[in-house]
């Protein structure tokens, strides 16, 4: 970490962690709704809204920037589908730097090559190929493995969320990744009630069923980013929430934490593990703050 950055969240932490200013530290952004998946469980892609020009993605990363936010992720719809006037991703990635984020992670479902000059990527893989199939279409995992594989980027991790269909399938994802050489770790995930795929969410007791085997497993050595913090927050539900260190930009709207905030029943069920970690960073809770630089960091 450079000097220039760590004085930065070491600024950011008094006045926001301390002072309780309210600024972002962390935004997401949606470069499109395209995704050449149809997966059964998204409630975003493929709505008819686009991509947004360079020009406007331009003006929302300033606001989150004049904001302070200094962590930026991209995702879709799928984000290898961007492009505009001969412009394509790693434009997008270098414009973000020269504004001055500090890092620019990338979400992705991993079917196109993953040759990108991010910070870090963030691969959704749904389970073993039985499970991610289903889910997302046969053949998907093994393309996606195979470009995974075949990657040159130094900081690959996988995004495991956990629902009706798949959730049977973590404990061998998570052997399988913890094998692989080219991937940091994974990160769990629930599924979130959004409407029109309610159905798909574990109830109470499958949700702790899942946590107490993945938390036996981080315990064993295995590959599992989420930290002791944040997996016993998913299982109790016990974190503060919505987190204002983090806003997003959903439907050209921006949201502190999450849009679902607004949707009756949703911010109550969130699944999404990085929301607990850093309800812990707000509270300074130690773990939670260590957990987050591991989290974050990136290979250069």
């Amino acid at each position: 970490m450079k000097i220039r950055e760590l004085l930065y969240y070491l600024k950011y932490g008094f006045s926001v962690l301390l002072l309780h200013r309210r600024a972002p530290i962390v935004a997401g952004v949606p470069l499109t709704d395209v995704c050449n998946l149809k997966c059964a469980h998204c409630v975003v892609a493929n709505k008819g809204r686009g991509p947004y020009s360079f020009g406007r993605l331009m003006e929302i990363f300033k606001m989150f920037h004049d904001r302070g936010a200094r962590i930026l992720y991209l995702q879709g719809g799928e984000i290898m589908t961007w492009s505009d006037k001969g412009l394509n991703v790693n434009d997008v990635i270098k414009a973000a730097r020269d504004m001055g984020f500090f890092r620019v992670a990338v979400v992705t479902n991993g079917t196109f090559p993953i040759e990108i000059a991010s910070d870090a990527v963030w691969v959704s893989l749904d389970g073993p190929e039985k499970y991610h199939d289903e889910i997302r279409g046969k053949g998907v995992f093994a393309a996606v493995m195979e470009n995974i594989r075949k990657s040159p980027h130094p900081d690959i991790s996988v995004n495991l969320t956990l629902n009706k269909k798949n959730w049977h399938g973590a404990e061998d994802l998570i052997k399988l990744i913890s094998s692989e050489k080219n991937i940091r770790g994974i990160s769990v995930n629930f599924h979130t009630p959004y409407p029109g795929v309610e159905e798909l969410a574990l109830d109470i007791k499958e949700r702790r069923e899942a946590l107490l085997n993945i938390i036996r497993m981080k315990k064993l050595g295995y590959k599992v980013i989420n930290s002791m913090y944040g997996l016993k927050a998913l299982m109790t539900g016990r974190y503060k929430r919505p987190v204002h260190i983090i806003q997003m930009m959903e439907q050209d709207r921006v949201f502190e934490c999450c849009w679902g905030r607004e949707i009756p029943g949703v911010c109550e069920k969130c699944g999404y593990g990085i929301i607990p970690e850093l309800s812990g960073i707000q509270a300074l809770d130690p773990a939670a703050i260590f957990s987050a630089l591991n989290l974050f960091k990136a290979a250069r």
